[in-house]
């Protein structure tokens, strides 16, 4: 249910029922959502908190509104992941650019059903979050949202929050030998929040990358979810020709 005197909006608050609804399984590709109108009377609120809450969703690709037919949950999307790994930080230095990085945030969370999901953890765990801005020559072009399991945690060099690549500051843990990653990359429309941290208008074009490091036994130690301004960045892939 919805917390009112919580100080998370109530279209945020609405927005993660319905992503929790669609993670779980409970509501499936193709299920059709309530109509807005279900949505104000089963939770007693306005057209445009729920209206957000829908839009924020359909924005992360979660659910598609059909004209004249309604709201369905998405289907899942096809993904390629990159390979070999591309460093940003050392093709901003190529570039001439300055690469750093301006920290928000890093406090604890509880880990809700997706996120505890990607790391393999019991829904409602406590994850360290590291909120942070990669910036070119002082400029914003990138949001990275971090999350890491408990025990890779207790490692992190807080010196290195500011500098070098974006897994720099976990160097230092063992667990990070041998270890993989695999990405997700996808176009979507910048929300409020990242439009302001990038400095782009509401609902322009952005790369969203999410990013999972496992260690060396398979397991998931680290999430990233990081948006790039869509007008100075791109994401270069390099292929060999088939034979």
């Amino acid at each position: 249910m919805l917390v009112r005197d919580s100080p998370i909006p109530l279209y945020h608050q609405l927005k993660q029922l319905i992503a929790d609804q669609i993670v779980t399984g409970e509501w499936q590709p193709g299920y059709m959502l309530p109509t807005e109108e279900q949505f104000q009377s089963q939770y007693n609120l306005s057209r445009t908190t729920v209206r957000l809450a829908l839009k924020e969703l359909e924005i992360e690709g979660k659910i598609v509104r059909q004209q004249g037919r309604g709201t369905f949950v998405a289907e899942s999307k096809l993904s390629h992941g990159p390979d070999p790994r591309i460093n940003l930080t050392t093709y901003l230095k190529q570039l001439g650019m300055k690469p750093g990085w301006r920290v928000l945030s890093t406090n604890w969370v509880q880990a809700k059903v997706e996120l505890a999901e990607r790391l393999n953890i019991p829904a409602g765990t406590s994850v360290y979050q590291l909120r942070r801005l990669r910036l070119a020559d002082g400029e914003p072009i990138g949001y990275h949202i971090t999350h890491v399991v408990p025990e890779l945690a207790e490692t992190i060099d807080p010196g290195q929050l500011d500098k070098g690549g974006s897994l720099d500051y976990l160097q230092g843990s063992a667990q990070l030998e041998q270890s993989y990653a695999n990405r997700i990359i996808e176009a979507v429309l910048a929300s409020k929040e990242a439009a302001q941290l990038l400095m782009v208008a509401e609902g322009s074009p952005i790369l969203m990358i999410r990013r999972r490091v496992f260690n060396h036994n398979g397991a998931p130690v680290e999430d990233l979810h990081a948006m790039y301004r869509g007008d100075r960045f791109q994401y270069r892939i390099q292929q060999w020709p088939e034979e």
